[in-house]
């Protein structure tokens, strides 16, 4: 772990996580292999159209009758229609009644965004939250939606595969697979489909998954959920089939290509299956169609089918975020709710990300031979050449800045805007090409609509390029080089045609151009390579600690003064308020409850979650009280006990009574064997300070422990300077001591290093807080914090988590890894009431996982977590 020193540290620090690395292979897995697919299909497609020049793709364009295009829109709007009715029977399936209109919006936008973003669970579910819990609907209700809607879609892919495959399948995947797994595959597909409808009709009781309880709709619901989902594929395949001119091609011999290419798509994680859906289906359809026909088809259905709904979607959010901003909407909820407060910028981002590659293959593409007539007479020829070099500039600018705009920085809009506008500008001079003007412009339109979304003041540089992200990058500007090789195949290639400038020459300009996005887009990725490792941890600065000792100032509790170990990074909001965290793997583990202002501190942890989203960590609260878990909970997080905590009442605190004589025994003890207590003033504490390391030494040495960290103090002469110290003392010799947390107000008191020598008596430590709480009694401080008793006060139950479960068990027999039980009976002696302390993280099965980063944190890696730490 790389930590940065106070002095080095710059004014606006980031940091990134660490991870191990099977988990940066396994974050790369996913990307490489979509990378790998499309560059199949990109494969596929060079030898299928070997024969096929760029002239018959755009004369067979050109020559598809309009009402083919009719029928295909047609066909698109009927599709979205019946997408919508999945929602609507999702509403009927979990109780619930919505206005009609609302549900069809959301669903129209949910499906649009999905289909072409991919991740349709992430990203259709946000949009739905981001509507849904608008209108009453709370997070179980639209996690009962997603699932019903997600399982639909599959049954009609189940019915139409199943039957396309078992009666009638394409001749290709007979060929590809054999007849006899072709029919087998077909008839098991529908035995699938039969079960779930047998399942119906017999079970009566939920399905249990894990912890949640899913009712088996009635056999009606079944039914309209077969109907819905095999209408929605066979509308899907049909947008496809009528772009196709006629040939003995069965429509159900496509239905069976177009399934195919479709789940090949989808494995494939590519968004919107882009070049993988292709590929597939130039293979499967060649021996019916001219592949000229084919390519034709396959672009027009992917604007028809693909980017005109999302264009609509856009606009939709576009005007929906204008209404919200302009009446103050106040839009905080759980981890759904955040990420749809970002889903417009992302869309946004989709588009530019789209529109940079309009402008790099419109660049590698020749001139319309009209338009080249109205430039000669009206745009000069260096100009011309100077629009196709600003395109390309343009182009691999929007597809950088995309990543930022996707993650609302407030320098990306001007980027993005100042790109956009060098695009307008390039589209109308390189070929007077105003229909892409056009569509630059109404993007211009729609990210000034949405400046005020970008609000989030970070270094434009400083955030992760995931590794999707990288590879659609070079996947775009590789697919604009080919298209390129394809579109002037017919050229041939010379080193003359580097320096020939005509406006006949619409080859050596695309080449030109596309040369300049290679070389951007290669010294983009050298400066990236370049630019030094970020510090995993930065530690604050003097200023830093001055401004966090303010906001301690003005609350009750002591673990805040943890912030003086200089062990973890401080994030400061806008208003009043901080927190303090650390970075183990890829969990951000904040130490407490945020300190400030409720309102100061929900804007806070906002601001923590899109940092873990910058760099993909997982955000985690740790020790946090229960006042404060509604703040998480509207965030999404959900909860594990860790244990409880010890608060002693100071005011009722005495030492009189039967029940208290094993301490008047203690302290009797502690003045017959000679030794003293007393209370060092800061200021005094330097003077001590060699007598009080030679002690933490010793007790160190004969623990054979090492310093922890974190959550728990270590001796740092820096950190122990700061705070009062109690000391026991016999024959002017230090026997004991603890660093004394006089907490703000006089609330609460509480000691965090406590060290005594191997010969100490018995007890010592036990004197020494007795003590310590008579002073802070006598001093006015209300309560003493003992500290957490972990793993304490799990119950079980028959409903009790397995995380509860667990937990009690290590707590009754984990004695050989730390002292649960015994720590909890010696705090239990004095008799304090008792707070619980959670852990929220992000729920699902990364618990383990979490546990084990919080550990390694505090144990100081992850050898370290089983070694005895410290203890009375």
């Amino acid at each position: 772990m790389t930590v940065q020193t106070p002095a080095a540290q710059p004014e606006e620090p980031q940091v990134r996580p660490g991870s191990s690395g099977l988990q940066r292979v396994l974050r790369w897995v996913s990307p490489v292999v979509g990378l790998g697919l499309f560059a199949a299909a990109v494969w596929v497609l060079n030898r299928s159209l070997a024969e096929v020049s760029y002239r018959e793709v755009r004369a067979a364009i050109h020559g598809l009758p309009a009402s083919a295009l009719l029928l295909s829109v047609l066909f698109t709007a009927a599709n979205y229609a019946v997408l919508c009715g999945f929602d609507l029977l999702a509403f009927r399936y979990v109780g619930k009644r919505l206005t009609e209109w609302k549900v069809a919006v959301t669903s129209f936008i949910g499906y649009a965004v999905a289909n072409n973003v991919g991740f349709a669970i992430i990203s259709g579910t946000s949009v739905r939250y981001r509507f849904y819990s608008r209108w009453g609907l709370g997070g179980a209700d639209i996690s009962r939606i997603v699932v019903f809607y997600t399982g639909t879609f599959w049954l009609g892919f189940l019915v139409l595969a199943g039957w396309s495959m078992a009666v009638d399948p394409h001749p290709g995947l007979r060929d590809l697979l054999g007849p006899g797994v072709v029919a087998v595959t077909g008839w098991a597909l529908l035995g699938t489909a039969a079960a779930y409808v047998v399942a119906a009709a017999v079970r009566r009781e939920p399905v249990k998954m894990w912890k949640w309880h899913i009712p088996v709709p009635p056999l009606r619901t079944v039914a309209m959920q077969y109907l819905l989902s095999t209408v929605d594929w066979a509308l899907a395949a049909a947008v496809f089939y009528v772009l196709l001119p006629r040939t003995e091609l069965t429509f159900s011999e496509f239905l069976g290509a177009f399934l195919a290419a479709q789940l090949v798509g989808l494995v494939s994680h590519v968004p919107g299956g882009v070049g993988v859906f292709e590929g597939t289906m130039v293979v499967l359809l060649k021996q019916y169609l001219s592949l000229d026909q084919i390519v034709s088809s396959l672009v027009l259905y992917r604007l028809i089918y693909y980017i005109i709904p999302l264009g609509a979607a856009l606009a939709i959010l576009v005007v929906d975020e204008v209404r919200l901003r302009r009446h103050h909407f106040a839009r905080w909820g759980s981890w759904f709710g955040t990420m749809s407060l970002q889903i417009a910028p992302r869309i946004l981002a989709m588009f530019l990300f789209l529109g940079g590659a309009l402008l790099l293959v419109s660049g590698a593409t020749p001139t319309e031979p009209h338009r080249l007539r109205w430039i000669d007479h009206n745009v000069p020829l260096v100009l011309v050449e100077a629009g196709y070099l600003i395109g390309s500039v343009a182009g691999v600018g929007l597809l950088i800045v995309s990543n930022a705009v996707a993650r609302r920085l407030d320098m990306s809009f001007v980027v993005a805007a100042t790109w956009l506008s060098a695009g307008i500008g390039a589209s109308l001079l390189k070929g007077a090409d105003y229909e892409e003007a056009v569509l630059l412009g109404l993007l211009l339109i729609a990210l000034v609509v949405s400046r005020p979304a970008f609000d989030r003041k970070a270094d434009f540089w400083d955030a992760r390029f995931s590794p999707g992200w990288i590879f659609g990058l070079i996947a775009v500007v590789g697919a604009s080089v080919w298209l390129g090789f394809f579109a002037f195949k017919h050229v041939e290639y010379s080193d003359e045609l580097w320096w020939r400038f005509a406006l006949n020459q619409d080859a050596p300009r695309a080449l030109r151009a596309t040369m300049l996005a290679v070389v951007l887009l290669l010294a983009f990725g050298v400066m990236r390579l370049l630019r030094p490792a970020e510090p995993t941890i930065i530690l604050p600065t003097d200023e830093d600690l001055e401004r966090a000792q303010a906001l301690i100032a003005r609350q009750p509790s002591t673990v805040p003064y943890l912030v003086y170990l200089r062990d973890k990074t401080l994030l400061f909001g806008d208003g009043d308020a901080m927190l303090m965290y650390a970075v183990q793997g890829r969990t951000w583990v904040c130490m407490g409850d945020p300190v400030g202002e409720p309102r100061a501190v929900t804007a806070l942890i906002h601001r923590f979650f899109e940092r873990c989203d910058d760099y993909g960590g997982v955000p985690v609260f740790y020790q946090v009280s229960k006042d404060r878990l509604h703040q998480y909970a509207d965030f999404g997080l959900t909860f594990a006990k860790l244990g409880e905590e010890a608060f002693v009442d100071l005011a009722a605190f005495s030492l009189d009574g039967a029940d208290k004589k094993p301490f008047r025994l203690v302290l009797n003890r502690f003045a017959k064997a000679g030794m003293t207590f007393r209370v060092v003033p800061v200021e005094e504490v330097p003077l001590l300070l060699p007598r009080l390391k030679e002690v933490s030494d010793l007790w160190l040495r004969e623990k054979r422990a090492s310093e922890k960290g974190f959550s728990l103090g270590f001796f740092d002469p820096e950190y122990v300077l700061r705070f009062p110290v109690c000391v026991v003392e016999a024959e002017g010799r230090v026997v004991a001591f603890a660093t004394v947390w006089p907490g703000p107000g006089g609330t609460e008191l509480s000691v965090d290093l406590m060290r005594y020598r191997p010969d100490a008596p018995r007890n010592v430590m036990e004197a020494l807080l007795l003590h310590l709480m008579i002073w802070g009694r006598d001093g006015g401080y209300r309560r003493f914090n003992l500290g957490m008793a972990p793993l304490s006060g799990l119950e079980v139950s028959a409903i009790a988590p397995v995380w509860t479960r667990i937990g009690n068990w290590i707590f009754q027999r984990g004695e050989a890894l730390y002292n649960f039980q015994g720590l909890r009976t010696y705090k239990e002696k004095f008799h304090p009431a008792w707070e619980p302390r959670y852990l929220a993280y992000p729920g699902g099965l990364n618990l383990p996982r979490i546990t084990a980063d919080v550990s390694a944190l505090i144990a100081g890696g992850y050898r370290k977590i089983f070694r005895r730490g410290k203890g009375a």
